[in-house]
């Protein structure tokens, strides 16, 4: 009795070690680096991000969502971005290039510092948001890139 419970729990543990490091069918993100936390006016912010995915097919879009969280209320714009088509690959990495005034600043009135004289703009503060979408149509969980700071 003790060897059979013994051996089924053995049989169990083993069964979910294994299982761990199996893909699933929605993409999974992972944010791996960033090139800076302040990007400087017509800089680039480049963010680096791991995915892992069963079939292999997390070549369809790429959704970003940019979230301003300076004082004065959060304006959310969403960016869907078309994934250059890849060989099937069940793990790699996106590097997501930003540029200054088409990606970060774009539709995000800058905000003057009360008081300033000359006048001077405050600097945003944003968190991005990623979903990815494969060729099936499953959608990642959202991957939350904050503390990026936009000079204006």
């Amino acid at each position: 009795m003790k060897t059979g419970l013994f051996l089924m729990s053995l049989i169990l543990i083993t069964a979910i070690a294994c299982n761990k490091d199996k893909f699933e069918t929605k993409p999974q993100l992972k944010f791996k680096s960033k090139n800076t936390d302040l990007v400087q006016v017509n800089g680039d912010l480049r963010i680096n991000i791991e995915y892992t995915d069963k079939e292999g097919d997390v070549s369809d879009s790429l959704i970003v969502v940019r979230q301003r969280l300076n004082r004065r209320g959060p304006i959310i714009l969403l960016s869907p971005y078309v994934i250059p088509g890849f060989p099937l690959t069940t793990k790699g990495e996106f590097e997501v290039t930003f540029a200054y005034q088409r990606d970060l600043i774009f539709n995000i009135p800058a905000l003057t510092i009360p008081g300033s004289n000359p006048v001077q703009r405050e600097t945003d503060t944003l968190v991005l948001k990623f979903v990815a979408r494969d060729k099936a149509g499953n959608k990642s969980d959202t991957l939350t890139v904050s503390n990026i700071y936009v000079k204006r």
